[in-house]
């Protein structure tokens, strides 16, 4: 079911990079419900910039409006159109975050999308731990540290060329390390996909150093450690 605009005031505020937030009525303008902070000329910039911008797809016959961002010196507003409501949204710092940029950004504040983002971050932390544990096994953190580094930065980017990984995690000297606040639409089945092949590729990196059979009594150690943990 769908949010009712005043509700989703509430979503986008949990959402990376927004400053505040406004629904207004595309009947009339009137402000349904605005966000602690919000600019007193808020609701009246969202109700003409997203009147407006329906105009224009309509004419240039675009299709329907899934979003709009005005940009001006230093600011950015999003616009949003939510049945009869438009969702204004003024966002923080000098960049657009990822999840304005999608096709249709209102679908990111869903119930069910929200928690497929909280699975793949929940995996995603899961799996930093395996791969740090596997680190220290093979000595990451030795003389080696920066070599191990600079493979892990470059095969992050490869696991995943979208860059979402990326933004998310930071490989650091015989570590990796989960960024905080930092949310991407990755799933859950991506989050594990690109995780086995950085668990493989590190595995791969520390046989030609320690031999097959000391990475593999190593890797079994690790796994039994995590299942010690779990009961």
């Amino acid at each position: 079911m769908a949010k009712e605009p005043a509700e989703l005031i509430d979503s986008i505020l949990k959402m990376e990079g927004v400053k505040s937030s406004a629904a207004v009525s595309k009947e009339d303008g009137s402000v349904i419900k605005a966000s602690s902070g919000a600019p007193g000329n808020l609701g009246e910039v969202v109700a003409f910039i997203g009147s407006a911008a329906e105009v224009i797809t309509s004419n240039l016959e675009l299709g329907g409006l899934n979003s709009v961002v005005a940009e001006g010196e230093g600011h950015q507003l999003l616009i949003m159109p939510s049945g009869g409501a438009y969702l204004g949204v003024q966002l923080a710092g000098g960049q657009v975050p990822w999840w304005a940029l999608q096709i249709n950004p209102i679908e990111m504040l869903s119930e069910d999308k929200m928690a497929e983002i909280s699975e793949a971050e929940e995996l995603l932390k899961q799996k930093v731990i395996l791969l740090n544990l596997l680190l220290e096994e093979f000595g990451a953190k030795g003389e080696k540290a920066s070599e191990w580094q600079e493979m892990l930065a470059r095969e992050i980017k490869n696991v995943d060329p979208q860059g979402r990984l990326e933004r998310m995690v930071e490989p650091g000297l015989g570590q990796v390390t989960v960024r905080a606040g930092i949310k991407t639409d990755i799933s859950k089945k991506e989050v594990g996909d690109a995780f086995e092949k950085l668990v493989n590729l590190t595995c791969k990196k520390a046989i030609a150093s320690i031999g097959f059979v000391e990475v593999k009594q190593k890797f079994q150690a690790v796994i039994s450690r995590l299942a010690s943990e779990k009961r």
